[in-house]
């Protein structure tokens, strides 16, 4: 049975239609939340992507790190955190400038002829590096062997002779010299 305001109602019952744009909206509005969570989905993504990428260079870096303190190591370089450009350019220059002095004595040992000795060795350092060797031979020739020895040994530059006198000592003739000549660095010298 039918209510009663049914009955009272002169009006014709209203049929309930569907509005279009209702409709479209429904549809618009799941759209745009489909796009939303797919641009979401995106970002994700790329967020994931970057954080990989991140920690991938993050070793690399590490690695880098490593084989640059290996090499400092090996070269001699120190480097303490916090030192700027300048000032490891500054030291590498000062050493650069130092002589090897284990390497002149050992080219001096593998250089001085037989019946030739020194008394006494000094480093200049006035503006380039240099040494005078003083001591003693049998005969000027020993001295002008270990001249030409000196010359060719690629760690001495330009011997030059600052006197040779003959003396006798407890019986025996010798000759007292003095050289002084420039020395190479290590890097020049080979």
């Amino acid at each position: 049975m039918k209510p009663v305001k049914d009955y009272i109602n002169l009006l014709p019952q209203e049929e309930k239609k569907s509005s279009p744009f209702a409709t479209w909206g429904v549809l618009l509005t799941m759209l745009f939340i489909l796009a939303w969570l797919g641009l979401l989905g995106w970002q994700a993504r790329q967020y994931a992507l970057s954080q990989n990428r991140f920690v991938t260079l993050s070793a690399q870096k590490q690695a880098l790190r490593q084989q640059m303190d290996a090499l400092r190591k090996e070269l001699a370089i120190v480097s303490p955190t916090g030192m700027t450009r300048d000032k490891a350019a500054l030291i590498q220059d000062i050493l650069k400038e130092r002589v090897q002095w284990s390497q002149v004595f050992k080219q001096l040992s593998l250089i001085v002829p037989k019946g030739l000795w020194f008394d006494y060795l000094e480093g200049i350092a006035d503006g380039k590096a240099q040494i005078r060797i003083k001591g003693g031979a049998l005969s000027y020739l020993s001295i002008a062997d270990f001249m030409r020895s000196m010359e060719k040994s690629g760690y001495f530059e330009d011997p030059q002779l600052s006197y040779a006198q003959k003396a006798v000592v407890q019986g025996q003739d010798m000759v007292g010299f003095e050289i002084i000549c420039g020395m190479k660095k290590a890097q020049e010298a080979r």
